[in-house]
């Protein structure tokens, strides 16, 4: 798998990440592409892209939260007609070696949804596999309906502990809020 990873808003780029992004993503669950913009420019991102035979079958868009060394997963998917063929982890796998490489993060921190039901439980037993850690904190936000949970994986195992959930997520809603945010 190729995978490509930029901090610097590319039109060509998105075209081939948004139909996943999209199909992925409910209206009310994505940013548009406006605040996307706006997080490269502001420099609060980066969109990885995950190829197979030139085609794009996986995209992630991580957040940048330096004052605390972690690598928030803002958004990660891959096509719907390649789900079930180890794509997800391969691509998890690249972002999590690309993030040690880059040394500035500690910690891979993510956002799953809390209700309990078939398709969540799905989602949190992928991010579970590939070794992250859950919390028990629900955090409630004012504008989506669901609740969510954190989960991370620490980079240096035992560097962080389950009961950080709140923590995690001041991290989390940190960076939501410079995403919304207009302005350099």
């Amino acid at each position: 798998m190729e995978i490509i990873t930029t901090d610097r808003w590319e039109e060509n780029l998105w075209n081939e990440a948004e139909p996943i992004y999209y199909a992925a993503f409910p209206e009310h669950g994505r940013k548009n592409r406006g605040i996307i913009q706006n997080m490269f420019r502001k420099h609060l991102c980066f969109l990885h892209l995950g190829k197979i035979d030139g085609q794009p079958v996986a995209m992630s868009i991580t957040g940048k939260s330096d004052s605390n060394n972690a690598l928030i997963i803002d958004y990660f998917a891959v096509r719907e007609d390649s789900r079930g063929k180890g794509i997800g982890t391969l691509f998890l796998e690249a972002i999590k070696s690309w993030a040690i490489k880059e040394g500035a993060y500690k910690l891979l921190v993510i956002e799953v949804e809390a209700d309990d039901n078939q398709t969540n439980q799905k989602r949190a037993h992928f991010w579970t596999n590939a070794g992250f850690q859950d919390t028990s904190y629900i955090h409630q936000y004012i504008w989506v309906p669901e609740p969510y949970r954190a989960m991370y994986l620490p980079f240096i195992p035992g560097t962080f502990a389950s009961e950080h959930g709140p923590l995690l997520f001041s991290y989390i809603t940190r960076f939501h809020k410079e995403s919304y945010t207009k302005g350099k």
